[in-house]
């Protein structure tokens, strides 16, 4: 209730229901009649002054010094009264002051001490140019400085505090929110004990901390410690410079860092993290994709659970069987490509997805291990596996095609179920199978079974140690043999058949010649239909038959001589070309006896000199084969070198692989040649060539880098 007059005066005043227009005039002994010095001020109560040109004075000792100034409120047992010493000043309350030109004080204790500074509350202090201050005891100390909320403080130019407790503490900051802080310059807080510390630092949501110059928080309890950092999501944090965390909880721990994603985590300098649980845990490492997670420095891990493990790892796929992970590279530099394709070891590289569903896709693992393909598989140092479902398990094998196999160390397997399952063996051609150490299948469903066994030619078989069969469909099965022609067929120990359809299936036989045949142990049939059926026989020339066991047969001779014993005297043959000798006790009686002596002695002499020269024949011979033999290689070089084809990397992709044939001067070879970009401007190659004639294996590899 009102009970005093200037308490009422004051009312009536401020609510603008009632003017003061008094024409009594003032009274020396105090008493609270209106009374006013001139026509344009007002003094209303016991000692009040209202001193400038329309000045109004209300309650015991109110001043009011200044043009159109206003002082309203009386003091209380000797406390300081209302004072307002300014033009156009205005102070409200009990102690309250105003000061500066058109400076408002309104509250007990209240204080306005700048030009147009506004000071509403409870000991609210306005002390800069245009300042306000709202609230109980709140302070804004600076020009354009505002405090808005109990007990708040703005201190700085242009400074805003807005909130319980808030704090704005430097030149053009902002802190809106109860408790809230922004003390570095241009700082913004905003939210429930928001913090911004540093210079244009920002920080919005409850308990949000930005703490480095320029830095951001943005979310409940985010925090961004480091400069430029920025911290966006619940409880999320950078702490690094221009490090950024995106998503609730996610972490940004090291400079230039980036985690976005809920619950990321990107912990190396320069680490990047995108995707939920994604993680980046070295030094430039890159993680991205739902579980993705690189450990390895400068590694990469793109897709859902993909992981890159070793320095340098590349692991691009997804999880296509909900399994542990994706996409794995475990050790340094090794790349996986492809979902669930798994790269374990150094340099491995494994392109391919899970083709036949079974959660693995392309699986490399070992030491500069290649696996390229749906499913390929390259188990072993320095392995590689080239097509959908091949496999590579020992050491430095090789296999290039779908389903193709190299089962042993250095194996190589090249074609569409190509095997070679033993050690340094070798399969070439569809479904090709050199299946023992040091053996050579070289054609379509070529078989080479047997240590150092080499089978070349359509369905050629090999199958015995150090057995050759060479042609198609030739076969050699006894250990040794030989065979060289088409459905040439050597089929006892050491036996050797050459030539179309010649056939030598008798132990250390010899048949040359089309459709030749020696049956018989160590017979010899040279000539086209020539035939030894006997031990030991031989059958030289077209169509010559040796039947008998030693028979020696040389077709179109005009004589011969029946089955011969005794001592050696003269050859002769029959008209069937069976060779003979005749005994020298049957001829002694011929006057020619004597005569056929000497010259047996002159013809042993001529033997000896044919002889010694037939072994410079054969010598000369032996280096002319020898000659051949580098020759043909030599062509097989060059077929190879034409084979060889530069996979040709399209634009936006890492790698490429490439295939080809050479034909020269009757020699063929293959090759196959894969490319990886490592980076923007450099790109590795490499080739393998083999001959088809010889089994001769070139490569080549190569670099090519521009700036």
């Amino acid at each position: 209730m009102i009970k005093t007059f200037e308490n009422r005066i004051a009312a009536a005043l401020l609510a603008g229901t009632a003017s003061l227009a008094f024409a009594t005039p003032a009274l020396a002994d105090g008493t609270p009649e209106c009374n006013a010095a001139n026509t344009n001020s007002t003094e209303c109560g016991v000692d009040s002054v209202a001193t400038g040109n329309g000045g109004v004075a209300v309650g015991t000792g109110a001043v009011a010094d200044g043009t159109d100034a206003v002082a309203i409120g009386s003091d209380d047992a000797g406390a300081a009264p209302a004072t307002a010493t300014g033009p156009s000043t205005t102070a409200v309350g009990g102690e309250s002051v105003a000061t500066g030109p058109g400076a408002s004080a309104y509250g007990w204790q209240s204080m306005a001490t700048g030009e147009r500074a506004t000071a509403l509350g409870h000991l609210a202090t306005a002390q800069g140019v245009r300042s306000v201050a709202v609230g109980e005891n709140a302070d804004a100390q600076t020009d354009n400085a505002t405090a808005i909320g109990n007990e708040s403080i703005a201190n700085g130019i242009d400074a805003l505090a807005v909130g319980d407790t808030a704090m704005a503490m430097g030149n053009s900051t902002s802190a809106i929110g109860g408790e809230s802080v922004a003390t570095g310059p241009g700082a913004s807080a905003f939210g429930w004990q928001a913090l911004a510390t540093a210079e244009r630092a920002t920080a919005v949501g409850h308990l949000a901390t930005a703490q480095g110059v320029r830095s951001v928080a943005i979310g409940e309890n985010a925090d961004a410690q480091t400069d430029n950092a920025t911290a966006i999501g619940n409880e999320s944090i950078a702490n690094g410079i221009d490090a950024l965390a995106v998503g609730d909880t996610a972490m940004a721990m090291g400079n230039s860092t980036s985690a976005v994603g809920g619950e990321s985590v990107a912990t190396g300098p320069g680490a990047s993290a995108f995707g939920w649980q994604a993680q980046a845990n070295a030094e430039r490492s890159t993680a991205l994709g739902h579980l993705a997670t690189s450990d390895g420095f400068a590694s990469v891990a793109v897709g859902e659970a993909a992981a890159a493990q070793g320095r340098g790892g590349i692991a691009i796929g997804g999880n296509t069987d909900g399994g542990a992970f994706g996409a794995l590279a475990t050790d340094d530099a090794g790349i996986a490509l492809g979902g669930d394709a798994e790269a374990r070891g150094v340099g491995a590289i494994s392109i391919g997805s899970d083709g036949d569903g079974d959660g693995d896709g392309s699986v490399a693992d070992g030491v500069d291990a290649l696996a390229l393909g749906a499913d390929a598989t390259a188990m072993g140092n320095s392995t590689s596996a080239i097509g959908g479902e091949s496999v590579a398990t020992g050491p430095g094998a090789s296999a290039f095609g779908w389903q193709s196999s190299a089962g042993a160390e250095r194996a190589t397997a090249l074609g569409h179920l190509a095997t070679a399952q033993g050690v340094r063996s070798v399969a070439i051609g569809e479904n090709a199978d050199a299946q023992t150490d040091f053996s050579t299948a070289i054609g379509n469903e070529a078989i080479a079974n047997g240590v150092d066994a080499l089978a070349i030619g359509d369905t050629a078989m090999a199958m015995g140690n150090s057995t050759t069969a060479v042609g198609g469909e030739s076969v050699a099965t006894g250990p040794g043999a030989t065979a060289y022609g088409w459905q040439s067929s050597a089929g006892a120990e050491r036996a050797t058949a050459l030539g179309h359809l010649s056939n030598a299936s008798g132990v250390r036989s010899v048949a040359v010649g089309e459709a030749a045949a020696a049956a018989g142990d160590g017979s010899i049939a040279v000539g086209n239909l020539a035939s030894a059926t006997g031990a030991n026989s031989v059958a030289i020339g077209n169509g010559a038959s040796a039947t008998n066991d030693g028979q020696v047969v040389v077709a179109s001779l005009d004589t011969s001589t029946g089955s011969q014993v005794g001592p050696i005297a003269v050859v002769t043959a029959d008209a069937n070309g069976t060779l003979g000798v005749s005994s020298s006790a049957g001829l002694s009686n011929l006057a020619s006896f004597t005569d056929v002596q000497a010259n047996s002695v002159a013809i042993a002499g001529n033997s000896a000199a044919i002889m010694d020269l037939q072994g410079q024949t054969g010598l000369l011979f032996d280096l002319a084969a020898e000659n051949s033999v580098q020759a043909r290689r030599a062509n097989e070089g060059v077929a190879m070198a034409l084979a060889m084809e530069s996979p040709i990397i399209m634009p936006g992709k890492r790698f490429g692989v490439a295939g080809g044939f050479g034909y020269y001067n009757d020699r063929v070879a293959g090759s196959a040649s894969v490319g990886l970009r490592v980076s923007d401007s450099t790109v590795f190659t490499g080739g393998l060539g083999v001959g088809f004639d010889s089994g001769e294996v070139g490569a080549r590899a190569g670099f090519q880098a521009s700036w």
